[in-house]
């Protein structure tokens, strides 16, 4: 039986007694209505990982006990998800199956067609929504690494700062693969409508190289894991 994993905000580097916060004991208490004894696995998302047992259980807490920690390679692909804001429910998507693949780090941006961008209050809990997200996608693939969140970040502003390597996804492009290369590649992909004329030429002219997707016309969530999926087999991550 699969061992359950859980990611914990701070995994000291010691053996000994924890409690876990509410969404791990709701989890745990709730869903999988574990008993006292059962085993678990507790990761930090830095490559820190543990195995644990459940120790006590009441209404409102769980503790558990915790072996020495060790610490995990980092498996994660080389590749960062730049990823137009688009519509909630398919942006979720995305993240949680670029997290699934292995992606280093997930770049929201905004775009000339990004539409319904939160704001104040309603964009912290959006971003802490999406950690969620990439926290549920880690536990369920057993990744120990959780990708880097950033800071959604304007198109035009994003291109200024210097980067490893830039792929740009875009239907006019013929080039379908990428040659192997240190560092990070970040992985561009527009959204409903695809990015402008403009956009394209500003990419290319920061440095971007043009990728091909395929024939086909694909929606902004589907061509997010199609490039990861060909970028990571090009890396020789596949």
């Amino acid at each position: 039986m699969r061992t359950t994993r859980l990611w914990v905000s701070d995994l000291s580097a010691s053996a000994g007694a924890i409690v876990l916060n509410e969404r791990n004991h709701h989890y745990l208490t709730r869903v999988l209505r574990a008993k006292q004894g059962a085993p678990l696995i507790l990761f930090d998302g830095q490559g820190r990982v543990a195995e644990a047992e459940i120790q006590a259980i009441t209404k409102q807490t769980t503790t558990v006990t915790v072996t020495t920690p060790h610490q995990s390679p980092d498996t994660r692909v080389p590749i960062v998800l730049c990823l137009s804001i688009i519509k909630p429910d398919r942006f979720d998507w995305a993240l949680q199956k670029a997290t699934e693949l292995g992606a280093s780090g997930i770049q929201p941006l905004t775009t000339c067609y990004t539409e319904g961008m939160p704001k104040g209050e309603r964009l912290q809990k959006k971003f802490a929504h999406w950690q969620e997200i990439l926290v549920n996608a880690c536990e369920q693939s057993e990744h120990y690494w959780l990708p880097t969140l950033h800071p959604i970040m304007e198109f035009s502003t994003w291109l200024t700062a210097p980067r490893d390597r830039i792929v740009i996804a875009h239907p006019d492009c013929t080039v379908s693969s990428i040659p192997a290369t240190s560092g990070l590649t970040h992985l561009l992909i527009g959204p409903e409508g695809g990015f402008t004329d403009l956009e394209v030429q500003q990419a290319i002219q920061a440095g971007a190289a043009g990728f091909s997707l395929g024939p086909r016309i694909l929606r902004a969530e589907t061509a997010a894991v199609v490039g990861m999926t060909l970028l990571a087999r090009d890396l020789g991550f596949l």
